[in-house]
Protein backbone atom coordinates (compact mmCIF):
# COMPACT_ATOMS: atom_id res chain seq x y z
CA UNK A 1 0.00 0.00 0.00
CA UNK A 2 1.53 3.45 -1.03
CA UNK A 3 5.12 3.88 -2.39
CA UNK A 4 6.99 0.54 -1.67
CA UNK A 5 10.47 0.73 -0.48
CA UNK A 6 11.25 -2.00 -2.73
CA UNK A 7 9.11 -3.00 -6.23
CA UNK A 8 9.89 -6.91 -7.14
CA UNK A 9 9.65 -7.77 -11.28
CA UNK A 10 10.49 -9.70 -13.86
CA UNK A 11 12.46 -8.86 -16.43
CA UNK A 12 10.62 -8.39 -19.34
CA UNK A 13 11.53 -4.93 -21.09
CA UNK A 14 9.03 -3.19 -20.77
CA UNK A 15 10.07 -2.85 -17.06
CA UNK A 16 13.85 -3.12 -17.57
CA UNK A 17 14.24 -0.71 -20.96
CA UNK A 18 16.27 -1.88 -23.59
CA UNK A 19 18.27 -4.71 -25.36
CA UNK A 20 20.20 -2.87 -27.85
CA UNK A 21 21.40 -0.23 -24.75
CA UNK A 22 21.13 -2.42 -21.32
CA UNK A 23 22.40 0.67 -19.21
CA UNK A 24 19.98 3.55 -20.38
CA UNK A 25 17.21 1.85 -17.91
CA UNK A 26 13.43 2.08 -18.76
CA UNK A 27 10.74 4.55 -17.78
CA UNK A 28 9.63 2.17 -14.99
CA UNK A 29 13.26 1.94 -13.83
CA UNK A 30 13.69 5.73 -13.63
CA UNK A 31 10.30 6.07 -12.41
CA UNK A 32 10.97 3.91 -9.54
CA UNK A 33 14.43 5.29 -8.89
CA UNK A 34 12.62 9.41 -8.88
CA UNK A 35 10.32 8.19 -5.92
CA UNK A 36 12.94 6.19 -4.17
CA UNK A 37 12.09 2.94 -4.85
CA UNK A 38 14.48 -0.12 -5.14
CA UNK A 39 13.33 -2.25 -7.89
CA UNK A 40 14.35 -5.57 -7.50
CA UNK A 41 14.16 -8.12 -10.53
CA UNK A 42 13.73 -11.70 -10.15
CA UNK A 43 16.07 -14.48 -11.43
CA UNK A 44 15.78 -15.10 -15.33
CA UNK A 45 12.68 -17.58 -16.32
CA UNK A 46 11.73 -18.23 -13.00
CA UNK A 47 8.04 -16.56 -13.09
CA UNK A 48 6.83 -18.63 -9.96
CA UNK A 49 9.00 -15.71 -7.97
CA UNK A 50 6.16 -13.22 -8.83
CA UNK A 51 3.46 -15.57 -7.51
CA UNK A 52 0.93 -12.88 -6.53
CA UNK A 53 1.17 -11.04 -9.47
CA UNK A 54 1.30 -14.36 -12.09
CA UNK A 55 -1.81 -15.17 -9.75
CA UNK A 56 -3.12 -11.92 -11.02
CA UNK A 57 -2.83 -11.96 -14.47
CA UNK A 58 -4.38 -15.58 -14.44
CA UNK A 59 -7.32 -14.49 -12.83
CA UNK A 60 -7.44 -11.26 -15.13
CA UNK A 61 -6.89 -13.15 -18.05
CA UNK A 62 -10.08 -15.61 -17.50
CA UNK A 63 -12.50 -13.88 -15.61
CA UNK A 64 -12.31 -10.21 -17.31
CA UNK A 65 -10.12 -10.16 -20.33
CA UNK A 66 -11.26 -13.67 -22.42
CA UNK A 67 -15.22 -12.78 -21.07
CA UNK A 68 -15.94 -9.96 -23.01
CA UNK A 69 -15.25 -8.30 -26.42
CA UNK A 70 -14.28 -4.73 -26.24
CA UNK A 71 -15.03 -2.80 -28.97
CA UNK A 72 -12.40 0.23 -28.24
CA UNK A 73 -9.22 0.96 -26.15
CA UNK A 74 -11.34 3.66 -24.10
CA UNK A 75 -14.10 0.33 -23.25
CA UNK A 76 -11.30 -1.49 -22.45
CA UNK A 77 -9.70 0.74 -20.36
CA UNK A 78 -13.10 1.65 -18.88
CA UNK A 79 -13.90 -1.91 -17.99
CA UNK A 80 -10.56 -2.87 -16.80
CA UNK A 81 -10.81 0.18 -14.21
CA UNK A 82 -14.21 -1.44 -13.29
CA UNK A 83 -13.13 -4.86 -13.22
CA UNK A 84 -10.46 -3.51 -10.86
CA UNK A 85 -12.41 -2.19 -8.16
CA UNK A 86 -14.77 -5.24 -7.75
CA UNK A 87 -11.36 -7.44 -7.62
CA UNK A 88 -9.76 -4.84 -4.99
CA UNK A 89 -13.32 -5.06 -2.97
CA UNK A 90 -13.74 -8.88 -3.06
CA UNK A 91 -10.43 -10.64 -3.66
CA UNK A 92 -8.35 -11.44 -0.55
CA UNK A 93 -5.10 -12.55 0.03
CA UNK A 94 -3.15 -14.63 2.09
CA UNK A 95 -0.27 -11.94 2.36
CA UNK A 96 -2.80 -9.19 3.99
CA UNK A 97 -3.85 -11.12 6.50
CA UNK A 98 -6.79 -12.49 4.73
CA UNK A 99 -8.20 -8.83 3.81
CA UNK A 100 -9.56 -7.51 0.56
CA UNK A 101 -6.60 -4.25 -0.80
CA UNK A 102 -9.68 -2.37 -0.02
CA UNK A 103 -10.03 -3.20 3.50
CA UNK A 104 -6.71 -2.21 4.31
CA UNK A 105 -7.13 1.03 2.27
CA UNK A 106 -9.67 1.26 4.61
CA UNK A 107 -8.28 0.29 8.05
CA UNK A 108 -5.13 2.25 7.48
CA UNK A 109 -6.56 4.99 6.09
CA UNK A 110 -4.46 4.67 3.30
CA UNK A 111 -5.26 7.26 -0.01
CA UNK A 112 -3.27 5.96 -3.48
CA UNK A 113 -1.08 7.81 -4.98
CA UNK A 114 -2.43 8.28 -8.59
CA UNK A 115 -1.24 10.33 -11.52
CA UNK A 116 -3.65 12.70 -12.73
CA UNK A 117 -4.00 15.20 -15.33
CA UNK A 118 -3.04 18.34 -13.00
CA UNK A 119 0.03 15.93 -11.49
CA UNK A 120 3.52 16.79 -12.62
CA UNK A 121 5.41 13.64 -13.59
CA UNK A 122 9.00 13.95 -12.68
CA UNK A 123 11.54 14.37 -15.01
CA UNK A 124 13.17 11.02 -16.47
CA UNK A 125 15.33 12.32 -18.53
CA UNK A 126 18.07 11.11 -16.56
CA UNK A 127 18.76 8.30 -14.42
CA UNK A 128 18.23 8.94 -11.22
CA UNK A 129 20.40 8.24 -8.03
CA UNK A 130 19.64 5.13 -6.59
CA UNK A 131 19.59 1.03 -6.66
CA UNK A 132 18.46 -1.37 -8.82
CA UNK A 133 19.15 -4.81 -7.76
CA UNK A 134 19.15 -7.61 -9.97
CA UNK A 135 18.83 -11.81 -8.77
CA UNK A 136 21.02 -14.19 -10.74
CA UNK A 137 21.11 -18.09 -10.43
CA UNK A 138 25.26 -18.83 -11.52
CA UNK A 139 25.61 -21.83 -13.71
CA UNK A 140 28.43 -23.63 -14.56
CA UNK A 141 29.78 -20.75 -17.19
CA UNK A 142 30.13 -18.47 -14.24
CA UNK A 143 28.21 -15.97 -16.05
CA UNK A 144 26.37 -13.18 -14.41
CA UNK A 145 23.64 -12.16 -17.05
CA UNK A 146 22.44 -8.31 -16.27
CA UNK A 147 19.52 -6.77 -18.72
CA UNK A 148 21.58 -8.80 -21.27
CA UNK A 149 25.60 -7.92 -20.61
CA UNK A 150 27.09 -10.77 -19.54
CA UNK A 151 29.89 -10.28 -16.91
CA UNK A 152 32.40 -13.26 -15.40
CA UNK A 153 32.31 -14.25 -11.81
CA UNK A 154 34.36 -15.97 -9.51
CA UNK A 155 34.27 -20.01 -9.71
CA UNK A 156 33.48 -19.56 -6.09
CA UNK A 157 29.74 -18.34 -6.81
CA UNK A 158 29.06 -21.60 -9.54
CA UNK A 159 25.49 -22.68 -8.37
CA UNK A 160 24.55 -20.17 -6.29
CA UNK A 161 22.00 -17.20 -6.76
CA UNK A 162 23.83 -13.82 -6.31
CA UNK A 163 22.34 -10.29 -6.21
CA UNK A 164 23.92 -7.65 -8.28
CA UNK A 165 23.14 -4.74 -7.24
CA UNK A 166 23.38 -1.50 -9.39
CA UNK A 167 24.45 1.94 -7.65
CA UNK A 168 23.46 4.49 -10.16
CA UNK A 169 25.59 7.36 -8.77
CA UNK A 170 29.09 5.44 -8.27
CA UNK A 171 28.62 3.73 -11.46
CA UNK A 172 28.87 0.47 -9.98
CA UNK A 173 27.64 -3.03 -9.25
CA UNK A 174 28.20 -4.72 -5.76
CA UNK A 175 27.72 -8.38 -5.70
CA UNK A 176 26.47 -10.32 -3.10
CA UNK A 177 25.98 -13.80 -2.06
CA UNK A 178 23.90 -13.79 0.90
CA UNK A 179 24.54 -10.24 2.90
CA UNK A 180 28.41 -10.58 1.69
CA UNK A 181 29.58 -8.16 -0.62
CA UNK A 182 32.00 -10.63 -2.55
CA UNK A 183 32.86 -8.63 -6.02
CA UNK A 184 32.47 -4.56 -7.07
CA UNK A 185 33.02 -3.66 -10.42
CA UNK A 186 32.51 -0.57 -12.79
CA UNK A 187 29.31 0.03 -14.26
CA UNK A 188 29.13 3.18 -15.64
CA UNK A 189 25.42 4.53 -16.56
CA UNK A 190 24.55 7.42 -19.16
CA UNK A 191 23.83 10.53 -17.38
CA UNK A 192 20.85 11.44 -19.73
CA UNK A 193 18.35 10.28 -22.67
Amino acid sequence: MGIPDYLQLDNALNFRGSNRYPRSFGMVIRLCLAYGVHPVFIPIAEPWRNGVVEHFNDTYDKKFYRRQWFSSYVVLKRQSKNFQRFHNKHHRYSFLKGKTPFEMRQAHEFTPVTVGSNAKMPDLSFIPDGHISVIRFIRSDRKLDIFGERFEVSKNLVYSYVRAMIITQLHAVQLYLGNEIVDTFEYKVPNDL
